[in-house]
């Protein structure tokens, strides 16, 4: 993205999915090596019998949750961030406008990279870290959800007074506004300390989790599938039997 761009394309010409994946190839250059850290320091410990983890050894298991989730916390944004992308670009099409407010689109993508970096510690609310640690990483988790609802705001923007062309797609992008909305005011409510101490695993956390994954990133995957399908292999699909699977797909999900 630095250094390949087509001349002339600067970056406040940049499509948004691309803005979208320069933020997830951040956290992927930033968390996955911490990943590969704990493989190896886990790896050590099992042949090497080095105590790291296992408290038998002198271990912490609690350090293996703050590296387990220092990258698994960001590696959900690196599902989901790339979604935002295309939701971005089939509902500006698919409105007949120009999307609103681009800037704040392609900067809630790199708040997003960010913040996702310093809220790992709301998965370990149960875990006995310090109440202080707890209201600090609670307080940050709220913050992820100022860039988020950015995003949400700016793309019903988009569709205001637009020219809704109501293709498979776009039908698509729908039901993700819709069911991500659902994971992100779950992961609020999640995010609340004294909530989270009683909802900790148990199925709201599941269906948190699904709504964002599935509902969100899922939905738009196959928005983008749908969006680009023709483009890429020159066939184009049966709308009518697309728009019944987003239905089906709708429906089921939600049962």
């Amino acid at each position: 993205i630095h250094k390949m761009r087509a001349p002339g394309l600067t970056w406040n010409k940049l499509p948004l999915n691309i803005w979208a994946l320069y933020a997830t190839s951040i956290i992927q250059v930033l968390a996955t090596p911490v990943l590969a850290i704990t493989v190896l320091l886990l790896a050590m410990e099992r042949m090497l019998g080095i105590g790291i983890f296992d408290p038998a050894l002198g271990g912490d298991p609690v350090l293996y949750q703050h590296f387990f989730w220092f990258y698994s916390h960001p590696a959900v944004y690196i599902m989901i961030v790339p979604g935002f992308g295309v939701i971005s670009e089939v509902i500006s099409t698919f409105s007949r406008k120009t999307i609103f407010g681009y800037w704040a689109i392609a900067l809630s993508s790199l708040a997003i990279a960010f913040i996702g970096f310093l809220v790992w510690g709301h998965h370990m609310f149960t875990a006995g870290q310090s109440s202080l640690a707890s209201m600090v990483f609670s307080f940050l988790t709220f913050l992820v959800g100022i860039p988020t609802g950015i995003k949400i705001f700016n793309w019903l923007a988009t569709m205001y007074k637009g020219s809704i062309d109501m293709k498979t797609p776009m039908l698509y992008a729908m039901v993700f506004l819709f069911l991500f909305t659902i994971g992100g005011f779950t992961g609020i409510m999640l995010g609340a300390l004294v909530v989270d101490i009683h909802l900790h695993d148990t199925y709201y956390v599941v269906a948190h989790f699904h709504y964002v994954m599935m509902g969100g990133m899922v939905m738009a995957f196959l928005a983008g599938i749908h969006y680009w399908w023709p483009k890429m292999f020159g066939k184009m699909y049966s709308e009518f039997w697309a728009k019944i699977a987003c239905g089906i797909i709708f429906v089921g999900f939600n049962m």
